[in-house]
Formats: C-alpha cells, sequence, structure tokens
C-alpha cells in the first residue's frame, strides 16, 4: 500500500464518527465492499455482511468510496462445496469432515452453501460432472465453478500419514483466483475432536475471522455400512471354483470380462477336445479328459478376476 493510501486510510479511522464504507481492492485483485472498523499502521479492521475481514495494509491496493446503500443491498455469497476426496481408509473422516463444513458454512451470515447435487438442473451438465470429480483441483474448481454462477469454491481432502492425518481446507473466490487459501488441520486421534480447528479453517480459508464466543456446530452422524472386505474377498475366491466360465467377473458387474471368460474356455476347451481326439483314448477316458480340460480352463480364467 502506498503512503497516501495509508495516510488516507488512517484519517478515515481517527476522523469518522458514523459507518465508513469502501469497497476495498486487495492486492490479489479481489474487491471487497466492507465497513472499516479499525485502522493500525499494522492492520485494517473490516466488517462484511458474512463477518470480520482483517488486512495487513501492504495487501491493501486501492480504495473507493461507496454508498450505505450499496454496501447494504450486496448479494449473498453463494459458496459451493465440493465432496472432499481421500481414499478408502479415510472414507468416514472424508464425508463426515465434507458435512460439517457445510454446517460451518450455513453459520456464517450472508453467505449460501450448497453441493454439486444442489445445483439448478439448468446448470451445464459438463460442469456438475466435472465438479464432482474436481478433488482440490483450483483450476478445475474456478473454471466450473464459474459456470455454474458460484462465488467461491469450498473443497477438501483427507490424507493418512504414518503417524498423523490431515484434512486439508481449500477455497478459491472463482472471479478472482489469486484470491484462495489452504489451511491444515492434522490430528493423531479421532476427527470430531477437532470441531473447533476445523471451524477456524473454513472462516480462515474464506478470509474471515470466526466470531467471538459464536456456538461451534455439532458433528453430524455419518451413516455408514460396514464393509466385510476379507469376507467379500473370501468368498470371492471361493466362487472361482465355481464350474461357470467368467462366474468371478460376473458377480463383480464386469459383463464385457463374463463374455470374453466363456469364449476364452469355450474355445480352449476346443481345442484341447480336438487334441484329444487324436490320441489313442477310449470314449471315457475322451470324455473324462475333455470335461477335465474345460473345468481346469474355467478356474484359470475365473482367478483372472479376482482383485
Amino acid at each position: 500500500m502506498t503512503p497516501y493510501l495509508l495516510a488516507a486510510a488512517l484519517s478515515i479511522s481517527s476522523t469518522a464518527f458514523g459507518a465508513e464504507y469502501r469497497e476495498i481492492t486487495l492486492a490479489n485483485g479481489r474487491k471487497l465492499p466492507a465497513e472499516i472498523k479499525n485502522i493500525t499502521s499494522t492492520e485494517m479492521v473490516l466488517a462484511t455482511p458474512q463477518g470480520t475481514v482483517i488486512v495487513s495494509p501492504a495487501d491493501l491496493k486501492n480504495m473507493a468510496p461507496l454508498t450505505t446503500e450499496a454496501y447494504l443491498g450486496q448479494k449473498p455469497w453463494r459458496v459451493l462445496v465440493l465432496p472432499f476426496s481421500g481414499d478408502e481408509n479415510t472414507e468416514k473422516d472424508r464425508l463426515l469432515a465434507h458435512l460439517f463444513a457445510l454446517r460451518v458454512l450455513e453459520s456464517i451470515p450472508a453467505l449460501t452453501a450448497q453441493t454439486v447435487d444442489d445445483l439448478e438442473q439448468s446448470a451445464a451438465e459438463v460442469s456438475r460432472s466435472a465438479l464432482q470429480l474436481c478433488g482440490t483441483d483450483i483450476s478445475c474448481a474456478t473454471r466450473h465453478g464459474t459456470a455454474v454462477g458460484a462465488d467461491v469454491v469450498v473443497m477438501g481432502q483427507v490424507k493418512a500419514g504414518l503417524a498423523e492425518r490431515i484434512l486439508m481446507v481449500r477455497s478459491v473466490f472463482v472471479a478472482t483466483p489469486a484470491a484462495r487459501k489452504q489451511v491444515k488441520v492434522p490430528y493423531s486421534d479421532t476427527l470430531v475432536r477437532h470441531r473447533s480447528e476445523i471451524n477456524s479453517a473454513l472462516y480462515e480459508s474464506l478470509f474471515l475471522s470466526p466470531p467471538d464466543g459464536a456456538k461451534i456446530p455439532k458433528i453430524p452422524v455419518v451413516a455408514t455400512a460396514p464393509t466385510p472386505r476379507n469376507e467379500t474377498v473370501v468368498n470371492m475366491a471361493a466362487s472361482a471354483w465355481t464350474p461357470v466360465p467368467g462366474y468371478t467377473a460376473l458377480k463383480q458387474g464386469n459383463k464385457i470380462g463374463f463374455v470374453s471368460a466363456m469364449g476364452a474356455v469355450g474355445a480352449g476347451t476346443a481345442a484341447s477336445v480336438y487334441l484329444a481326439g487324436h490320441a489313442t483314448y477310449s470314449a471315457p477316458q475322451l470324455v473324462a479328459m475333455t470335461a477335465l480340460s474345460s473345468y481346469g480352463l474355467t478356474v484359470f480364467v475365473n482367478h483372472l478376476f479376482l482383485d
């Protein structure tokens, strides 16, 4: 910030008796209509409809007059919360963090929080599908968030390490992608014990200060059905011995694999019959050899489709 801007800002702070509204332009390009509450040489405290914003004088690019009507007439932020990403080991924490993020955002005034599933049907289908898969990709979130009319896109990811897990919260103002912030919440116990840190992380990612004494939303209940992974693996392994070519593929919904297995076993059995026909086998021996060859190929192919 130039010395002139600092002097002007300080004069507002020291002489104004009523509310002083200004459109603040920050160094990252974001325009912030706000009421100036306090200014010192080290920080500027601003009031916005969403809450308190503290700005460093170094981040101040410009200030322009703003009428009371323009300040009070601001539309609520439209905040789009993307599905939080993670792996199968962090699924419950990922779902919990996503639901809790929605509750925190819903508690912030002048802000409308929604998920991709909440988007209007008129929103571009390509963008709706892409937003489900953006993860924490800023360019993806910015491009498709703009297409569906969002002001801010909030993303999250849960990573599991050897000693601890990390919840990463990231937000971007789509009109000015340089206005983005990422906050990490490390934890080594259960995520539900870190409501306060997650609450603060979400506020910080939006460049807001959590209000003093505000009630932190409760952690939502995440109802997930237990996944008997070991039992499933055992059952699938046993299914590989079923005398039906491609049975394991069919059980996993792999129709192409099932058809391919049927064809492979059929061709292999035909070849074995042809070769056995040239050998000196009796009729019962020929039937037995053919059956064994067909079953052996079936078991072999079924094992190929196990995880």
